[in-house]
């Protein structure tokens, strides 16, 4: 099999274009999820029933629903309602409204593994809700809740190839441009791939870096031997 350099001299810069597209829409439904995962675990953990139970339902109803469906809704449905949004924001608000409710869960697990006695003491002490949150809670709940993070994204990642259907020019749909324009879809799709498997070993690569530091401090010191106890 011999390789067909002009081949790759036409796909390659396309799929760059598409591949920096699906990085800006990436990040923007990244930051747009991870806020709003924050802002819903405040709900999500109130002892009102009602507000509570609003906050599950949300959950479970996005949970339920394939991305690619919610995609659709968000295409189709919204501008019948009078709501008008380009292709590629409205793939990203259903996007960012999916993942939402994974990071929500998330964080609300890291939350609750912390034990309830530290807040009682922090309470006790008087310490306020700030301060509970950046000297008890954030610094706790961050390497739990890293990991899992860090897989949301690279599954956000590549559920963006989702957004091809609704013509978003995003990785995947300039893919399958090239591969109309060439039929040649073996080599055009192997570099899709490997363009996709790069950003994901990117983002382990980070998710390790920024694991390794946010428990570096929480590492069980040695025990002291007999001869060396002081």
């Amino acid at each position: 099999m011999t390789l067909d350099l002009e081949l790759f001299a036409y796909a390659i810069p396309v799929l760059l274009t598409g591949a920096l597209f699906t990085l800006k829409i990436g990040l923007a439904i990244a930051a747009a999820c991870l806020v709003l995962g924050a802002l819903l675990t405040i709900p999500l953990s109130s002892r009102n029933r009602f507000v509570s139970g609003l906050a599950r339902a949300y959950i479970a109803a996005m949970r339920g629903t394939p991305p690619l469906i919610l995609i659709l809704i968000s295409f189709y449905v919204l501008p019948a309602v009078g709501l008008l949004l380009s292709p590629a924001l409205s793939g990203a608000t259903a996007l960012s409204l999916y993942f939402t409710a994974y990071v929500a869960t998330a964080i609300r697990g890291a939350i609750a593994s912390i034990e309830a006695g530290q807040i009682e003491a922090a309470l006790c002490i008087g310490m306020g809700w700030r301060q509970r949150l950046l000297r008890i809670l954030l610094p706790q709940a961050w390497p739990v809740v890293l990991p899992a993070l860090v897989g949301l994204m690279i599954g956000l990642f590549k559920e963006t190839a989702l957004l091809s259907v609704i013509s978003v020019p995003e990785l995947t749909f300039q893919t399958k441009q090239a591969v109309a324009r060439t039929y040649a879809p073996f080599e055009i799709y192997l570099l899709a791939a490997l363009a996709y498997w790069l950003w994901s070993a990117v983002l382990e690569a980070l998710g390790r870096r920024l694991e390794s530091r946010a428990t570096r401090f929480r590492r069980p010191r040695p025990m002291l031997t007999k001869g060396t106890a002081q």
